[in-house]
């Protein structure tokens, strides 16, 4: 039988401070480009170089290297020479505070800068870029990468545990192709390390603590721009119903800068997809009024009339709209669609947990409103209270 504590002790036991243990994620950067040449270089710190294996004395004095695909094999250069090639080409950290840039040169694309280590081979002839990094430094990239800059340290906070969650949920998406994570919206968007100071302090305040559901699984920590006013529940999105991801009234967004949208479209052609996609009944007066009038005051799942039901998503999908949180007005000649929102509504509304994080409220209680009977723990305890 599970232990069973109650929520202020099992918080407290479990958020205590202690030594957490290193855990090394291996990412797969720059995995949406077909990437066959880049340049590195070390910015900070000390590193080793290791060609097929083998550890090399010089060569790290370089500025540049730079690295192409050459058949199945990397060619390495430096400035007025050419190395060699060789299957794999590592740069590992000596030190923590270790972080080397990386450019792509073919296709061209900004620079870069990562902590750590850097492993290069060839797969399916591209470059294949792996970065194998410190969880806490990864989750520090991914904050910024998903949130932006500029924000209040209490929401980087609430940003850092969701992306700590999802990261741990998730690091065996690909471990079939040799890494754990890669750097896309697949995973979590992980551009480069983070830039604004507060980013690093709400990672350290928050070292290891994860969120996790009343069966002590880490949570899907889904998250969105702006719920327009209220969240969605899991089942109207992705049919599958959670716990934790239930509809919650938000007023804190509603007056932000995603909250509210517009889109207009023509009469014919909002009827003609209505009528050729889903054999809506454009032709009843009726019905084609109500095609073009409808309100939803509150998020629904479906546009219905009759037999015909048209999911609220499939709309969005289609017409590519911020959310599929919106009304429709007749005009003349079109119509006007007024969305709420951005996203797909599902967990946490980022812009109303900003608003919440400005008006002093904590990271614990912006995520518990968000999300219904979970707990926020210490990943390094949580093992010990999922023992029988």
């Amino acid at each position: 039988m599970k232990k069973i504590l109650s929520s202020l002790a099992l918080f407290v036991q479990l958020t205590a401070p202690m030594a957490i243990g290193a855990h090394t994620t291996q990412v797969r950067i720059l995995s949406t480009m077909n990437v066959t040449s880049v340049n590195v270089s070390v910015c900070a710190g000390k590193y080793a170089l290791y060609l097929d294996g083998r550890m090399q004395e010089d060569y790290m004095s370089a500025k540049v290297m730079q690295m192409i695909v050459i058949n199945d094999s990397i060619e390495l250069r430096i400035p007025g020479d050419t190395i060699g090639r060789f299957g794999q080409v590592r740069l590992v950290s000596i030190y923590d505070t270790s972080c080397f840039k990386i450019k792509p040169i073919q296709p061209a694309s900004g620079t870069r800068t990562y902590d750590h280590s850097l492993t290069v081979k060839v797969a399916k002839g591209f470059l294949q870029c792996l970065n194998s990094v410190d969880l806490e430094h990864y989750v520090a990239g991914v904050v910024e990468s998903e949130s932006g800059g500029n924000s209040v340290l209490e929401f980087y906070k609430v940003q850092a545990i969701l992306c700590r969650t999802y990261a741990c949920a998730q690091l065996n998406r690909h471990i079939d192709e040799g890494f754990d994570v890669c750097d896309g919206v697949h995973c979590q968007v992980y551009k480069s390390r983070p830039t604004d100071p507060k980013v690093q302090l709400a990672v350290q305040a928050t070292t290891g603590l994860v969120v996790i559901d009343k069966n002590l699984s880490l949570i899907t920590a889904t998250f969105h721009s702006n719920c327009g006013g209220q969240t969605a529940n899991a089942e109207d999105v992705w049919q599958i119903p959670v716990s934790y991801l239930k509809s919650v009234r938000d007023t804190f967004c509603t007056s932000t800068r995603n909250a509210n949208w517009q889109r207009k479209i023509a009469k014919e052609d909002w009827l003609s997809y209505l009528s050729g996609k889903h054999k809506f009944p454009v032709t009843d007066s009726v019905a084609s009024g109500g095609a073009m009038n409808m309100k939803q005051a509150s998020r629904t799942t479906n546009y219905v009339y009759g037999a015909a039901k048209i999911p609220y998503k499939t709309i969005r999908a289609d017409w590519q709209l911020r959310s599929a949180y919106f009304s429709i007005e007749e005009g003349r000649d079109s119509i006007t669609i007024s969305g709420r929102g951005y996203g797909h509504g599902v967990g946490l509304c980022q812009e109303g947990a900003i608003r919440m994080a400005k008006l002093g409220y904590s990271y614990m209680q912006i995520l518990l409103f968000y999300y219904r009977d979970v707990e926020i723990v210490n990943l390094s305890r949580l093992e010990f209270f999922r023992r029988d």
